[in-house]
């Protein structure tokens, strides 16, 4: 692990893997599942290039940038009119209108994917045909490895370029590449934390432990928009669970497998260096009832100027309608607050380092437990609803 910073802060963006002119780091995977980087100690030369490109170190060193950048900040209600892209999204479909917009541009977008074997990576598409595999959620956290150079050499190529991610990947990229590029656009996720990869490989390789899987959809639609649930298709059966029932949504929920710089990020901001951040339109949905049919509905802050110039691009394809920033802090706190890790995560893992199938087991047994946190979001709604007339 590098020394610069301490182990519970790294958010495993890999800026300083990427920008390592020596290729003296690598990225290593803990106990929990999670990568962070580490030194090759026979090829380190201290040129301190990684010390200057980590986002947490220098958060508060750019806090003047991020004000000027974020000076639209829009909040709207936004569903595209292509029924098919929302079909296939976790929420109203702004993503596949601006990654179109950015293909069709001669661009690349760059997004988060599935490998052969479900793991998660990032990759850049440069073609319609590949939108599928960067759309929806992917609740692990996403190995960069190398995108940051990949898309340093299509900006100074001067291609359109769309990067989406989480808030922290946002500013690892930007603080890779040292300044602002025209030809740069980057929206990043209202997240409650970034789950591990090795959980989800756990997972998987307990659950479905001898099948083939062909598909994987963390948010299929099936009982509708706001009761998601997790469907997993392999060459035996078709698998699909309600969130709440299922036990690595469970342990997401209860934050036994979020990141630990998830409970002290910093990126947790109205202000972010992104130009879009999107979520789902939890709870506004109410004040635009004429946008609801239950098949998805995003919420979208509009940053930055250059943000908005490409917003009014998109009209042709998207319903939209404008909305406060305070009605979408108020229904997705994960904007601006960060999640407080459970007591029971270490014991969690101690039990997953033994037997992930004994630990997701113990997380998903209770199943009263996914009821009362179902139960409970329900409650903070009907209360919020009330507070507000």
């Amino acid at each position: 692990m590098i020394e610069i910073i301490e182990k519970k802060y790294c958010t495993g963006c890999e800026a300083c893997l990427n920008v390592c002119p020596h290729a003296a780091i690598m990225m290593v995977r803990d106990h929990e599942g999670f990568d962070y980087p580490s030194i090759y100690s026979d090829k380190c030369v201290d040129c301190g290039l990684c010390v200057k490109v980590c986002p947490v170190l220098h958060y508060e060193d750019i806090a003047d940038k991020r004000k000027i950048y974020n000076d639209v900040q829009k909040a709207i209600a936004a569903k595209t009119n292509c029924e098919e892209w929302r079909r296939v999204s976790s929420s109203g479909g702004f993503f596949p209108a601006i990654a179109n917009y950015i293909l069709e541009h001669g661009g690349v977008v760059a997004g988060a994917a599935f490998d052969e074997h479900f793991d998660v990576h990032h990759v850049i598409i440069n073609d319609k045909k590949d939108l599928i595999k960067v759309q929806a959620s992917k609740y692990a956290q996403s190995r960069i490895k190398y995108i940051y150079k990949e898309i340093k050499k299509y900006l100074t190529d001067g291609r359109l370029v769309l990067f989406t991610g989480m808030a922290c990947q946002i500013e690892g990229l930007k603080s890779y590449l040292r300044k602002e590029y025209s030809n740069l656009y980057t929206a990043d996720l209202i997240c409650m934390g970034i789950p591990s990869p090795g959980v989800w490989r756990g997972y998987l390789d307990t659950t479905f432990q001898g099948e083939s899987i062909r598909h994987v959809n963390f948010k299929d639609k099936t009982y509708g928009w706001r009761v998601f649930a997790l469907r997993i298709e392999t060459d035996r059966r078709s698998f699909l669970q309600k969130r709440f029932d299922n036990a690595f949504f469970q342990c997401m929920l209860k934050t036994y497998s979020l990141r630990p710089s998830c409970f002290n990020c910093p990126f947790k901001k109205e202000e972010r260096l992104s130009d879009f951040t999107l979520a789902d339109c939890w709870g506004t949905v109410e004040e635009v009832p004429q946008l609801d049919d239950d098949k998805g509905l995003s919420s979208v802050i509009v940053h930055s100027s250059k943000g908005w110039r490409l917003w009014e691009e998109l009209a042709p394809w998207l319903d939209t309608e404008e909305v406060t920033l305070a009605s979408i802090v108020a229904h997705n706190e994960n904007l601006v607050r960060n999640r407080q890790g459970s007591a029971c995560r270490d014991e969690f893992y101690k039990l997953f380092s033994r037997s992930p199938q004994k630990a997701l087991a113990w997380c998903g047994c209770n199943l009263q437990s996914g009821k009362w946190l179902r139960n409970k979001l329900l409650i903070k709604r009907v209360l919020k609803k009330i507070v507000g007339r």
